[in-house]
């Protein structure tokens, strides 16, 4: 019996968790986009995408993962700014390939 239980939590134990990985890539694609605004307050995020890009223009990178965040901000004027940020991943997401931020669509 105690060798049946440790079976079954060694199993457990040794499943990969890729929620945490998709995550972790939300929160870095957060920061990255945050990381641009220059005095934003109030930074919300609205919407969020997660793609794996098939037909990329950047030929390093084969289907490298876009994450489209879709947020706003008060800027230092005080005006409510509604913007979508783009941040690409390698492959296996581990590294961030580039960011922007683009006007909401």
């Amino acid at each position: 019996m105690r060798h049946l239980l440790l079976i079954l939590l060694v199993i457990l134990l040794g499943c990969e968790n890729h929620s945490y990985e998709s995550d972790k890539r939300q929160l870095i694609a957060k920061d990255e986009i945050r990381r641009k605004l220059r005095r934003a307050r109030s930074f919300d995020i609205t919407g969020f995408k997660e793609d794996t890009l098939k037909n990329s223009a950047d030929t390093t990178f084969k289907n490298p993962l876009q994450y489209s965040l879709d947020f706003q901000y008060t800027d230092s004027a005080g005006t409510v700014q509604k913007k979508k940020g783009i941040v690409l991943f390698t492959p296996d997401g581990q590294s961030v390939i580039n960011s922007r931020i683009v006007e909401e669509n």
